[in-house]
């Protein structure tokens, strides 16, 4: 069936538009309610999680304050409920858009990390490191390469520099991404990846099998207790 451009981004109206051809009437719209409330609160739960999660590591990383992560928790849906009460649907396509900048940006920046500083250049850390103690609370390689390509392309997305190129928002995102991504590498030389070599553990980080060591350390400021690979020293 159909339904006009009002409705037609609300989930429920997509499903009974998918089923109404595939079963009888008296099924579609319980099934679509069922789908619809199970994708939600699927969509929302890892959403909460991972939300509160990057902003907890962000918040943390910065302000060398942990607040808990129930307290991003709450910020997170708090968002989201502005977002549902400014009735976002009506203006989704302009959001994806200008998300869309930022995601490129992104996602161009830290593959040309791995690819180009990492197996090319060979200034970022071949083994990921995500210990905060091993980690500065900012790496201008990556921060400048995407501030610059979603700020610019975000711009041009808005008209900034006129009608011409603002169709071709995402190619600046991506090419100022993979260019500024190697050349902030090599002006710092690879110097903010990390802030020391060593994370002042004695036991190794591999087992004899080569795999991640299970040996247990009590964390003395949290009070809790990790894995070996989970762990660094504080520095004194």
């Amino acid at each position: 069936s159909e339904v006009g451009p009002a409705a037609a981004t609300e989930p429920i109206q997509q499903f009974r538009g998918a089923f109404d051809a595939m079963m009888p009437s008296w099924l579609v719209v319980p099934l679509a309610v069922i789908l619809v409330v199970i994708s939600q609160i699927k969509i929302n739960v890892t959403n909460a999680y991972s939300g509160s999660l990057a902003w907890t590591n962000s918040f943390t990383r910065v302000t060398k304050h942990y607040p808990g992560r129930m307290i991003f928790v709450l910020v997170n849906l708090a968002f989201a409920l502005i977002l549902m009460e400014a009735d976002m649907f009506s203006f989704l396509n302009s959001i994806l858009g200008f998300y869309s900048n930022c995601a490129i940006a992104w996602v161009v920046t830290v593959a040309t990390d791995i690819g180009v500083n990492k197996y090319l250049l060979k200034l970022s850390p071949h083994a990921p490191e995500f210990r905060r103690g091993m980690l500065y609370a900012v790496n201008p390689v990556g921060v400048t390469a995407f501030t610059a390509a979603s700020g610019l392309s975000i711009a041009m997305y808005f008209h900034a520099f006129g009608d011409t190129v603002q169709p071709y928002s995402p190619v600046a995102a991506v090419v100022i991404a993979f260019v500024l991504t190697p050349v902030m590498a090599v002006v710092t030389r690879g110097r903010y990846y990390l802030r020391r070599g060593d994370d002042g553990i004695p036991v190794p980080l591999l087992d004899a099998e080569g795999n991640p060591s299970a040996v247990p350390y009590d964390c003395h400021v949290c009070r809790q207790t990790f894995e070996r690979p989970d762990l660094a020293a504080c520095p004194a």
